[in-house]
């Protein structure tokens, strides 16, 4: 799979998590995933050659700043991600691309023929 059409399947699930984010708006605390909606917005920007500011991050996950910042950390302390050159970016690393690649080839491959539960 090409890059651009990665990084399409990336927004296309971050979008997603979004639309179900809204359904479920009443239901409290039960459906967020912060490291993962970072890994996903830092996949798609650096496909655009571009790093995240924290407050981006932080803005994008849609959860508390205090719930939020401690996953920015989390992200850098496994290798994931890593500070900018810029002060307060955030940027993918290898690894985390690497992972999203793999992960991203995977989804796709299985196309529509998925099953479930067998």
């Amino acid at each position: 799979m090409i890059r651009a059409e990665r990084k399409r399947l990336a927004a296309e699930i971050f979008v997603s998590r979004r639309d179900r984010d809204d359904v479920f708006v009443t239901v409290d605390g039960g459906f967020g995933e912060p490291a993962w909606d970072m890994l996903l917005i830092l996949y798609i920007l650096d496909a655009e050659g571009k790093a995240a500011t924290r407050e981006e991050l932080l803005v994008a996950v849609h959860v508390e700043r205090a719930i939020a910042e401690p996953y920015i950390y989390w992200l850098i302390s496994k290798g994931l991600a890593a500070s900018g050159d810029e002060e307060g970016t955030v940027v993918l690393r290898d690894a985390g691309r690497d992972m999203m690649d793999r992960y991203l080839d995977r989804r796709s491959s299985r196309g529509n023929d998925k099953k479930f539960m067998h």
